[in-house]
């Protein structure tokens, strides 16, 4: 952890803790998967939900995979029910 990666989290928009901080650092979630996950369609998630999508394995393929196969409108709900059905 350090500032400049603080720093960097709260550019996004997102208003973490310290808690959170760690828990996305230790999940591997950068600024440009918070970009990535908003312009797919996943806006307004707060760090407790980037975290529990980026655990479950929700990428940015994965939403646009979905969207191919017809589904839209997915909410991170919805992603996370299809990602652990495995139809995808």
């Amino acid at each position: 952890m350090t500032p400049d990666y603080a720093k960097e989290m709260r550019a996004t928009g997102l208003k973490p803790n310290t808690d959170e901080l760690i828990g996305m650092k230790v999940q591997g979630i950068t600024p440009e998967y918070v970009k990535i996950d908003a312009s797919g369609g996943l806006q307004d998630l707060d760090c407790d939900e980037l975290i529990g999508a980026k655990v479950q394995g929700v990428t940015p393929e994965f939403i646009e995979k979905a969207r191919k196969h017809g589904f839209q409108n997915l909410t991170l709900d919805k992603l996370i029910a299809l990602k652990h059905a495995d139809i995808l």
